[in-house]
């Protein structure tokens, strides 16, 4: 009896009216079941990264081997190339995604404050002379270990554990390899395969997540 009461209280719809109200209900589960997806915007800028930084490293390896001239400015045009694209990638994706999850936003904060870190730790390093390329290349692989740890939690994403955990090796490797050329090249070599190639494949699931555009 209560909800004949409730429901004679309630207009009608007409079929217009709930056919309008269907595909909003529709659009809704859409937008929660991407939910998961969407946390993990920021691939094209973690594949960026990557691909900057392991040209980098090959680069540095190469000098290493005495292949380049020592004084190319590889660091800053790391950088420059890396900040100045990752800041692009970033504006342009901003008009293309209608929605940010908390989740999205803690990964995002997360990166910034890495790459933060990262800065200062450098900046101080050189301020300093205490600079050592061994001890900075564990430095950033942990980081990077951190950050993937934390984006696997936070989008449900267990597999970047895997990527998180291939970090912490390197960054062991890094303490026990002698030679900086193999220093460099496995670090080249960890970029590639734990950053530019999971940066792909996060960029593939968010371009898969994108809102399909309605034709009438």
């Amino acid at each position: 009896m209560p909800d004949r009461q409730v429901h004679s209280l309630l207009p009608r719809l007409d079929p217009e009216e709930a056919g309008y109200l269907g595909e909003e209900l529709h659009s809704l589960r859409e937008l929660v079941s991407r939910g998961d997806t969407l946390a993990i915007a920021g691939g094209a800028i973690m594949a960026w990264w990557g691909v900057v930084l392991a040209i980098a490293n090959a680069l540095k390896a190469l000098i290493a081997a005495n292949l380049l001239p020592a004084d190319l400015p590889i660091g800053w045009g790391t950088i420059l190339l890396g900040c100045g694209g990752a800041f692009l990638i970033s504006h342009f994706s901003k008009r293309r995604y209608f929605f940010r999850s908390w989740r999205s936003q803690s990964i995002s904060t997360t990166w910034v404050f890495a790459g933060i870190g990262i800065f200062v730790f450098l900046l101080g390093s050189q301020w300093t002379r205490v600079s050592e390329p061994h001890i900075t290349m564990a430095f950033l692989a942990i980081v990077f270990s951190l950050v993937l740890a934390v984006m696997a939690t936070s989008s449900n994403q267990s597999w970047l554990l895997g990527m998180a955990g291939g970090w912490m090796l390197t960054a062991c490797a890094m303490f026990v390899l002698d030679s900086p050329i193999d220093r460099y090249v496995i670090m080249t070599a960890s970029t590639v395969c734990f950053m530019t190639a999971p940066g792909l494949v996060l960029l593939r699931a968010e371009w898969r997540a994108q809102p399909k555009m309605r034709t009438t």
